[in-house]
């Protein structure tokens, strides 16, 4: 339990302080890709070379095509590599000119130069980035970069305690049991077909700069692509998840950590994160087509994190229901540089909660989200009955919610809205400080919050 809490800590450390020497590494792909792959292939939209120390390099650009029909971007492409100093990335385009391009998350600040049909910027940190080319709020051609920070301590494959996957393809089919104390090592160049899972147990680590892939398994077939039922303590770190069938990562249990994990899915139902207790989600990144961050047990904390939420689901899901009581949970410094949001479902909102069961859940902070590139609704927070779960008539209810300086880029179109249902179902003490939307201060509701006075108990602005 020690080794993973140690190990996590020193990759926040390296995250935040880079070595001062320059390196930059990438990754080869494997020859399932470049030999025709219809769920994974080269990019035809574009040709990334990676620039340090007067030294130049291609980046293998990867693309996937969409999978479900409602899915607004019909490609996505990324390119993945581990670098450390200060470095140039120079994109092209394949296919038009560049009339215009930018860098998100825009707080980043990332500078653009243009050069005929290519663009320039510099990275000085890790972290993940969208460039795009295409100018509003449904983009069809997205490329996305993962700069990860360089790697520590590399597993010896001779190591009995580490399973070990090599630059190649490795076929490993549903459920791949992983037995406690052992690390799972995903070497960058390595394409991964298949899922891992555990249950009962203790320390495990999975790691690497590698993908895992589920596009053997149509959606909502299979289980997740990384499952860990009743475990302690396990560390998933660096990996790309593509083509899910169900959720990326879920785990039971307690005291679990996943950090710097790139997770692109298709389907409804393809959610992002689920831990068990005492969890810390942080520096990853969050494509997908269902809740990214599920909020659903005490002691959750995510930080650090880039989400592009797709038209189904919550960035950020409190809960769809549930009996047991949870408490103090924490979403900081997050930028959601989209939201496809496009019809009124219940769960179309950045922040979310539907409850219709008997847990009392309390103590949640949302301070320092940045919101982009959305025009839907920001905050649906309800308790109410509904088809997923055992209306109780008697218990059911949130409180102490805060949400602290959130800057919404654009205009809702939908109202947030804050309802209980009943005496019985009270949502309350929710404080609203220092929120921004379209570049205005949010003192009062006004027309931008809908606060039910009957099922609501002091509900502040600030």
């Amino acid at each position: 339990m020690k080794h993973v809490a140690y190990f996590g800590y020193l990759l926040s450390l390296l995250w935040f302080c880079a070595p001062a020497q320059a390196k930059l590494i990438t990754y080869p792909a494997t020859e399932n890709i470049r030999a025709g792959n219809p769920y994974i292939m080269p990019s035809t939209e574009y040709h990334v070379e990676l620039m340090q120390n007067g030294k130049r390099v291609e980046s293998f650009v990867y693309q996937m095509k969409a999978m479900h029909y409602t899915n607004n971007a019909k490609t996505t492409a990324w390119v993945n590599f581990s670098f450390s100093g200060t470095m140039t990335v120079r994109v092209t385009r394949l296919n038009g000119a560049v009339d215009f391009c930018q860098v998100l998350p825009r707080n980043r600040g990332v500078a653009v130069q243009k050069e005929g049909t290519s663009v320039t910027f510099d990275l000085s940190k890790p972290g993940h980035y969208s460039v795009e080319f295409e100018r509003g709020l449904k983009i069809t051609h997205p490329l996305l970069i993962f700069a990860n920070p360089l790697e520590m301590n590399v597993p010896n494959p001779s190591d009995t305690n580490v399973i070990y996957f090599g630059p190649g393809l490795h076929q490993i089919g549903e459920k791949y049991r992983v037995p406690s104390g052992k690390t799972v090592y995903v070497h960058g160049g390595a394409y991964i077909k298949g899922q891992f899972y555990s249950e009962n147990s203790e320390g495990i680590t999975i790691r690497g700069r590698g993908i895992l892939s589920g596009e053997d398994y149509a959606a909502r077939t299979a289980d997740h692509m990384i499952s860990m039922r009743n475990a302690r303590s396990i560390l998933v770190e660096g990996l790309i998840i593509i083509h899910a069938p169900r959720f990326m990562i879920t785990f039971s249990g307690q005291g679990h950590q996943i950090r710097n994990v790139k997770m692109m899915g298709w389907w409804f139902s393809t959610d992002g994160t689920s831990t068990g207790e005492n969890a810390l989600i942080e520096n990853c990144f969050f494509k997908v087509n269902d809740d990214a961050i599920k909020l659903y047990s005490t002691n959750t904390v995510a930080r650090n994190c880039v989400i592009w939420q797709m038209e189904n689901g919550a960035p950020f899901q409190i809960g769809w229901n549930g009996t047991k009581d949870f408490s103090n949970c924490q979403a900081i410094n997050i930028d959601v540089i989209r939201v496809e949001h496009e019809w009124d479902n219940e769960n179309e909102s950045v922040i979310c909660s539907v409850h219709g069961a008997s847990a009392h859940k309390s103590r949640f902070l949302f301070d320092s989200i940045r919101i982009d590139n959305s025009d839907w609704r920001m905050i649906h927070i309800v308790t109410k009955p509904n088809r997923w779960a055992e209306w109780n008539p008697d218990k059911g209810s949130l409180s102490d919610l805060t949400f602290r300086n959130i800057e919404y880029y654009g205009r809702q179109r939908i109202p947030s809205l804050v309802m209980g249902h009943d005496e019985k179902h009270l949502i309350s003490n929710v404080t609203f400080e220092n929120i921004t939307i379209d570049g205005k201060k949010i003192t009062a509701p006004g027309r931008d919050f809908i606060i039910d006075p009957e099922t609501t108990r002091n509900v502040q602005f600030r």
